[in-house]
């Protein structure tokens, strides 16, 4: 990702919300563009450089369930967050967002919320780790995941699992691989297709099962 990130933030107006965006704004100098309403989103650029904050607590699961649609056409090309989970929130439905990258709960400090989203920028996955192991758990036990009959991928496409595995951002896989990040771009949707994965993280675990 590069040193400018796109960060946006879907949420209702509210002093929470404000403390948050001043954090980012003023301890980690990232700018965050907010939007109100999912229909929204189609005014900005959907891109690897766009980090998606979405707020589930000021969000309606109707509302959820038309920014998932919205979004799944996008899956791999961006990076997605959860803030403020309630702690009945299941796995099962953390599952069903794509690319997601991060997840904070209600009960997280603000700290811990503005640390956790430099590092989603800086291009790391930021969730505990009980729930990471949960997700990879739910996508290797779907369909989404058939570890049964392994696809033939190039080499090129393999280098570009095991870099997408660091935490690599398109932009960064293309420099390390001397390519365009348009051809980066392509060999992952190819990717994707191959492993029946719908975003990073499963592509990731795919990765971990099946790369030596």
């Amino acid at each position: 990702m590069s040193d400018y990130p796109n960060v946006v933030l879907l949420s209702q107006p509210s002093l929470q919300v404000a403390t948050l965006v001043s954090c980012l704004r003023a301890k980690l100098d990232i700018p965050v563009q907010q939007l109100r309403e999912v229909a929204e989103i189609e005014r900005i650029s959907i891109d690897d450089n766009l980090l998606l904050l979405v707020d589930t607590d000021n969000l309606s699961n109707t509302s959820q369930e038309q920014l998932k649609n919205k979004l799944k056409q996008y899956h791999g090309m961006f990076r997605l967050a959860l803030i403020n989970l309630s702690d009945d929130t299941t796995m099962e439905n953390i599952s069903t967002w794509p690319s997601i990258f991060g997840v904070f709960n209600k009960r997280d400090e603000l700290d811990v919320v503005c640390k956790g989203i430099q590092k989603i920028t800086e291009g790391e996955f930021w969730m505990p780790r009980r729930t990471l192991s949960s997700l990879i758990s739910i996508y290797r036990s779907t369909k989404t995941l058939d570890l049964d009959r392994k696809p033939e991928l190039t080499t090129r496409e393999q280098e570009i699992l095991r870099q997408l595995m660091t935490g690599s951002s398109n932009l960064e896989i293309a420099d390390v691989l001397y390519v365009s990040e348009h051809t980066i771009k392509s060999h992952l949707y190819n990717v994707f297709k191959k492993i029946k994965v719908k975003n990073r993280l499963q592509a990731v675990s795919w990765a971990k099962e099946n790369l030596l």
